[in-house]
């Protein structure tokens, strides 16, 4: 079996609670216990920069944050990797959404803060820099990321409107908290961890990933030591190559760790 040299690992519905947390100490423990042995840990998130940084101010000694599905990947010292949208594709992506999906919500994730008509419906825990305008298609920024959310529950179908329209031009998957994001083309998290691994001279082979919802599909199919969270949707708990004994209410990424890697 390939040397697991680095892991990653999704946040909300993986490694924090319900709640929106986890066990600070116990976790940098475990970092300082894996940096021993010469494993790199890395966040592999929907979210934003900005959130990021905010939720894992206690944790510092992460290795690495893959931002926004893969679109942003950076360290405590560098950017590493970005892809953003064309501008054209977002303003046209912006005008036909109201047209063909029943909106609830729609935000733009972007370098310099995030952009929405309203602060109504937007999941502001998970946005810290919110900026409302009047019209999107006139922010001034470069974006990585587009959010929405619909008016009802039946997420993958929008997803597979989405693709199929813009597919050449977009990727789009269910994020954690009952949204769909919308990435530009080539853009998920495992071609993240790639570009990750490139830099540091390692395989997919050497990833060990963990993660519950649809925007983890690719890592978890392709890492070479894949955990589906007990609390994981179904096609995310056929698709990896096993299932944590406990969900993320009960610690399963850190009790998997410590089985794993006897910590």
């Amino acid at each position: 079996m390939t040397k697991i040299k680095l892991i990653a690992s999704d946040i909300d519905g993986t490694l924090f609670d319900s709640e929106h947390n986890y066990d600070v100490k116990r976790f940098n423990n475990y970092l300082d216990l894996l940096h021993q042995k010469d494993i790199k840990f890395a966040v592999a998130s929907g979210n934003n920069r900005d959130h990021l940084e905010k939720i894992f101010q206690q944790s510092p000694n992460i290795d690495v944050f893959i931002a926004e599905n893969g679109a942003q990947i950076y360290n405590q010292q560098e950017t590493l990797y970005e892809k953003t949208l064309p501008n054209t594709l977002v303003n046209d992506m912006i005008q036909t959404f109201d047209k063909e999906l029943e909106l609830k919500a729609l935000s733009l994730s972007g370098k310099k803060a995030s952009y929405s008509n309203t602060a109504e419906n937007q999941p502001l825990y998970h946005i810290n820099n919110l900026v409302c305008v009047d019209d999107l298609t006139r922010v001034n920024d470069e974006i990585f990321k587009l959010n929405i959310q619909l008016q009802h529950e039946d997420l993958d179908t929008g997803v597979e409107l989405l693709n199929e329209k813009y597919g050449s031009k977009i990727y789009a998957a269910v994020s954690g908290f009952g949204s769909i994001d919308i990435m530009s083309n080539n853009v998920n998290k495992s071609l993240g961890l790639q570009h990750l691994c490139q830099k540091l001279d390692l395989s997919l082979k050497n990833v060990m990933s963990f993660g519950d919802n649809t925007n983890d599909l690719e890592m978890l199919a392709e890492s070479g030591i894949s955990f589906a969270m007990k609390n994981a949707k179904p096609k995310i708990l056929k698709t990896a190559d096993h299932i944590t004994k406990d969900d993320n209410d009960h610690d399963g990424v850190l009790n998997t760790l410590a089985e794993f890697f006897r910590l």
